[in-house]
């Protein structure tokens, strides 16, 4: 339980920066560049990840692993999508606390579906996190970097379902006995089509390719990288304990693109993110114990 804890406290901090950067460069390039990009970067990191960890694995095509698998990548791939129409048409300290809110549906899932167990104070303690991340996103209007806040709001909706689902389905294919290599080596396999669809895209239409920035690079980098601790969070913690953790990236989200993109914080809105704080530090004690 401590690994897993240690890694969803690692993946706090990839996706919290990841998605700051991620959100600077979706509102300045145009989305097939952004796709192209994205899927491209993934296909990579997944794939080297896989082959690193496991080069036995390299050639292997195992039909039914495939199918197994093919409920994560799909929600993961999907929610690649999603996650950009959220952050271009909405503010990042809006929709962040609401695709972070996945482990209201994980908890659900977990107890329901997976069996396992939590402590009375442990889901409090995420009930609290859940409802101050959504109270975060309570407030939100139309500005220059918010052309369309409730398509934002829709899509951040349709992402955390996505993350939740995906969650439960990866944990559950641990327990069936399949490796974090066997997801992402197929994982990178379809990132790699999904990305040349996009080039493709950029090629028939009047789109050019632009020339991979350091923005670019890390922008469409530093998430997957946090996925990839994610899987391994999951492999070792309880997800009901590994979700709530690693949704803190939220908190961290919020006050860095405030400050990236000089957006105001309010005082209801600084009560949340303490109460998220202060509940994920005792939930990790209470992991921890």
């Amino acid at each position: 339980m401590i690994l897993g804890i240690t890694f969803a406290v690692i993946v706090a901090l990839f996706w919290a920066f990841g998605e700051i950067k991620y959100s600077k460069i979706s509102k300045k390039i145009d989305s097939p560049n952004v796709y192209f990009y994205q899927y491209l970067t993934r296909g990579i990191i997944y794939t080297v990840v896989a082959l690193i960890f496991n080069i036995g694995i390299f050639g292997k095509f195992v039909v039914s692993d495939f199918l197994r698998l093919l409920p994560i990548i799909m929600c993961d791939l999907i929610g690649s999508y999603v996650i950009n129409k959220s952050v271009k048409n909405g503010e990042l300290s809006s929709v962040s606390p609401i695709m972070a809110a996945y482990p209201i549906v994980d908890i659900i899932l977990g107890i329901l579906l997976l069996r396992e167990s939590v402590g009375l104070l442990e889901l409090i303690l995420v009930v609290v996190i859940s409802i101050s991340i959504i109270v975060l996103a309570a407030n939100t209007e139309k500005t220059k970097y918010a052309p369309h806040p409730i398509w934002g709001i829709i899509f951040a909706v349709i992402y955390m379902f996505l993350t939740a689902f995906s969650s439960y389905f990866e944990k559950d294919a641990y327990l069936s006995n399949l490796s974090v290599y066997d997801l992402y080596y197929y994982k990178g396999m379809v990132y790699f089509i999904a990305s040349m669809f996009f080039l493709t895209v950029v090629g028939v239409s009047k789109v050019k390719l632009k020339k991979p920035t350091k923005d670019i690079i890390l922008g469409t980098a530093i998430i997957p990288i946090g996925n990839v601790f994610y899987s391994f969070a999951l492999k070792f913690g309880n997800m009901m304990i590994v979700t709530p953790v690693s949704s803190i990236y939220s908190v961290i989200s919020n006050i860095g693109s405030r400050r990236v993109l000089k957006e105001k914080i309010t005082y209801l809105e600084r009560i949340c993110i303490a109460l998220i704080m202060i509940s994920t530090f005792t939930l990790i004690i209470c992991g921890l114990l």
